[in-house]
């Protein structure tokens, strides 16, 4: 008997966490990331704010929690990614799967929501580096290297981090460009193409981007 006990706890924790994600999700969707308190994210999911509390310290790590938990997503589509494609399409069209007309768009209200004190700062700091260091080492696997040389890391490591960088650019332009509303991925994804044809190719102007992005996948 003890276990059945257990197991349906877990599940009512699971169930209470899933509501309060998908209810953040709505409101920051419908009101926008700044504007959506802990106590509109508890109501909507019909629980109290201390229940919020013994779940997430706060809407960050709220987002961040579903950011982490995305990671080896993006990294299994990404290593079935075509061998021969360049990393930064690679990357890409891997993020197309998390970030399309369809995808959670998690990861870019993340790093595209102000960043309060050291806590939420150093969180921040944690969660680029794993993604980083993720999409680094799957870089790698990618083109079969086992033993890699220094150069060799360097190289995976800057290329993960241009990636990342391009994400939180294309995040704070949609901010910019679209003041506080939530983060509607039709228009986040034609923002983090453009993003990522300036590090395939520095040399065209914005406008060319946006044209040559089209045919990335």
């Amino acid at each position: 008997m003890p276990a059945p006990t257990r197991g349906r706890r877990d599940r009512k924790k699971d169930e209470t966490r899933q509501a309060l994600r998908e209810a953040a999700h709505r409101l920051f969707a419908e009101k926008g990331f700044s504007r959506t308190t802990i106590d509109d994210i508890a109501e909507a999911a019909d629980v109290s704010r201390r229940t919020f509390f013994r779940y997430y310290d706060s809407k960050d790590d709220l987002l961040r929690t579903d950011v982490a938990d995305l990671l080896p997503v993006m990294l299994a589509a990404l290593r079935r990614r075509p061998a021969d494609e360049l990393p930064l399409a690679a990357i890409l069209n891997a993020l197309r799967t998390l970030i399309g007309p369809d995808g959670p768009p998690a990861l870019a209200e993340s790093l595209a929501s102000p960043v309060g004190g050291l806590r939420a700062r150093l969180s921040l700091v944690r969660l680029l580096a794993d993604w980083e260091q993720g999409i680094a080492d799957t870089l790698l696997a990618r083109a079969g290297i086992d033993s890699p040389t220094d150069s060799d890391l360097l190289r995976a490591s800057v290329t993960a981090c241009a990636a990342t960088s391009a994400l939180r650019a294309s995040a704070q332009t949609y901010r910019f460009r679209y003041g506080g509303a939530g983060l509607e991925t039709p228009r986040l994804l034609p923002i983090i193409e453009q993003a990522f044809a300036v590090l395939l190719d520095p040399g065209v102007t914005p406008r060319q981007s946006s044209r040559n992005t089209s045919g990335a996948a």
